[in-house]
């Protein structure tokens, strides 16, 4: 399993880096290590220490579930917006399908429908 995981990191911070437009040199210089590390980590050879982990994420603006693979980034062909989406995510929209007729209110007009369906949740679950 550590060797799956290792991959997958690898993969996002490959996508990561090149996104970015940047060559694995370029990543080392800025995280102070030698290009042959990055490279280790893209293949899956090799896991960043906790702390590059981080400076990793802080650079790349992402959180540790986008890099771990639990978590899923949208971005609008328009690239109007851009979203990360969890599994739960996922999941309730998912869901949400199965229900044509709201799913279709929700899609039509969402921060109407959102605000309708926040006023109703307060009638049905009051405040303490």
């Amino acid at each position: 399993m550590k060797g799956n995981c290792d991959y997958m990191v690898g993969k996002k911070l490959r996508e990561l880096r090149e996104n970015a437009g940047l060559t694995q040199r370029e990543l080392a210089q800025i995280l102070g290590v030698k290009s042959s590390e990055i490279s280790q980590y893209e293949k899956g050879k090799r896991t960043p220490r906790w702390n590059r982990f981080n400076k990793l994420l802080d650079f790349f603006n992402v959180s540790a579930d986008y890099v771990l693979g639990r978590e899923v980034s949208a971005v609008s062909e328009d690239e109007e917006y851009k979203v990360r989406l969890s599994k739960e995510d996922l999941q309730m929209l998912g869901e949400l399908k199965n229900y044509p007729k709201l799913y279709e209110i929700l899609v039509d007009n969402p921060k109407r429908s959102i605000k309708v369906i926040n006023s109703n949740l307060k009638n049905i679950y009051p405040e303490n």
